[in-house]
């Protein structure tokens, strides 16, 4: 860090006597850089102060008093005038020498958001600074970490206070269903704010990326579009421009127009000494794919994501994938690497839980998955119609488990929020385990009506022959029998006959009915 602060020093020297054709020599600028070589910091910010106010568009004020409130050890309204300076106009070398300065701060307080922008930014003016790159590499790859999100206000560094996230914010994420993925957030200003400062200078490249950043975020996705064409068209070797007009496309629903520019990206990567931007890459281009239903293809690119970074979203994309394509094994699998890299990944519980239920598997692992899963529904979503979609996907898991566990109360709940999407409530597996339910929970009546919209499914009329077995209708009963042993023949040598139809067993009639196979065999045999 010494060392660092030497060569400030030496560049700082350098940039301040150096004269540029962008510098406005008014006479408070005069006066204030004359005050500040004498060291007279007061009269200094005096001056300043006052030629920013009258011209609102030139960042050299800020960046002296940048200077200046740093050696007053005023840290905060240092790095605040720092920060405007590099928004404004500024030459080249000042330019640089803030924009080092800003990401050396945030990487030493490690706030990883602003330290990627800011080495982001300075890259575009010295691409082959290996620290500055290094300082990028360790910021992209530590975001999402809880220190990225903090903000700096104080020169200890603090840390973020937790606080969990709203309903309202949670129901609102449902709607993205699978979100793509962007490296970094960088733009702090709204879009307005770049829209006056382009209006006077069109031409400054790093402000309308900044503007493009805005725009995105503010969801304007067509303006972004359009400001990212008109960056690639001066740029077209830029790979984060082809990258942002990715997900752009990603977010426009035009999957097929975003791997076009994934493609782009790909060729001339951010970085050779880091596999960090590919992973962002190949992770989003994993997404649309997956919009396309290709999934081979999708497959392929979660796969080469994971290559470049071993992290865990790209396994939890193909443990989702995985669970679409009813590939149990490879999702538990799946799951399990991600798990091993992020223990309290909600969604990776669910996949393995939903997949290892369908496998048959009851380990521990089962359990434990089981256990965070529900937990975590219980304790965030009382009102479970409240749920994002992306947590539904172990619903009907979860009522079957509530069920095997005879929680038939709770098991009603996830049929009820399920029987709202008619393309679950109408699947074979929901009307069956819903009446099972119910048959177990002594509500026989409904489940009738349930297991009569079964069809086809051998253990669907087998258990309507039990519903009406405990109704006493023995006519009925047969009837429903049959259609299941018909499906199922060893439905008529089980051993579990006269336990499950204890209610009419006594009944010679019942008894002969299955003695002879429905009449079809000599009761003798």
């Amino acid at each position: 860090m010494e060392s660092v602060r030497k060569y400030l020093s030496f560049v700082f020297i350098f940039v301040i006597l150096h004269t540029t054709a962008f510098a406005i020599d008014s006479d408070a600028m005069k006066e204030g850089k004359k005050a500040f070589s004498k060291k007279a910091y007061g009269e200094a910010i005096k001056k300043f102060t006052k030629h920013a106010d009258s011209h609102p568009q030139d960042g050299e004020a800020y960046m002296y008093l940048g200077y200046i409130y740093e050696y007053k050890k005023d840290y905060p309204k240092s790095i605040q005038n720092f920060r405007r300076a590099v928004d404004l106009d500024l030459d080249k070398d000042q330019r640089k020498t803030v924009l080092l300065k800003l990401a050396l701060f945030f990487n030493y307080h490690q706030d990883w958001n602003l330290s990627a922008t800011y080495s982001a930014r300075y890259l575009k003016y010295d691409p082959k600074n290996e620290e500055v790159q290094k300082i990028y590499n360790r910021a992209v790859g530590n975001k999402g970490n809880p220190s990225s999100s903090q903000s700096y206000s104080q020169p200890q560094r603090q840390e973020p206070k937790h606080t969990e996230p709203k309903h309202a914010d949670l129901k609102k994420d449902a709607a993205k269903k699978q979100e793509e993925v962007s490296e970094v957030q960088e733009s702090t200003k709204p879009s307005s704010y770049y829209e006056q400062v382009l209006a006077n200078q069109p031409n400054l490249e790093d402000v309308r990326w900044d503007y493009v950043l805005a725009l995105f975020e503010e969801k304007k996705y067509d303006l972004a579009e359009t400001n990212l064409k008109t960056l690639i068209e001066k740029n077209p070797n830029r790979s984060r421009y082809h990258y942002k007009l990715g997900i752009v496309k990603l977010r426009q629903d035009d999957p097929k127009s975003a791997i076009e520019s994934f493609e782009r990206a790909k060729k001339n990567p951010f970085s050779k000494d880091t596999n960090v931007f590919l992973y962002y890459v190949y992770l989003n281009e994993g997404i649309a794919y997956q919009k396309l239903a290709e999934v081979d293809k999708a497959e392929t690119s979660f796969q080469q994501a994971y290559k470049q970074l071993q992290k865990d979203p790209p396994l939890l994309a193909l443990a989702r994938l995985y669970e679409q394509k009813s590939d149990w094994e490879n999702c538990i699998s799946s799951a399990d690497k991600a798990l091993s890299l992020n223990p309290n990944q909600v969604e990776s519980h669910m996949f393995r839980f939903v997949c290892m239920f369908e496998a048959g598997q009851r380990t521990k692992k089962f359990e434990s998955s089981f256990a965070k899963y529900s937990e975590f529904i219980d304790s965030k979503f009382p009102d479970l119609t409240q749920t994002p979609e992306k947590y539904q996907v172990g619903f009907l898991k979860l009522a079957r488990r509530y069920t095997e566990t005879n929680a038939f109360d709770k098991a009603e709940t996830y049929f009820s929020v399920l029987e709202k999407d008619p393309a679950k409530a109408e699947t074979r597996e929901f009307l069956f385990y819903r009446g099972r339910n119910y048959f177990y929970a002594g509500k026989v009546d409904l489940a009738i009506t349930i297991l009569q919209k079964v069809t086809g499914s051998s253990s669907g009329h087998y258990l309507l022959a039990r519903c009406y077995s405990k109704k006493g209708d023995i006519s009925k009963t047969k009837e429903q029998f049959k259609l299941a042993a018909d499906l199922k023949p060893e439905y008529w040598v089980s051993e579990s006959l006269e336990k499950d139809f204890k209610d009419i067993w006594k009944d010679v009639n019942f008894r002969e009915f299955i003695k002879t196979k429905a009449g079809t065999v000599s009761s003798q045999n």
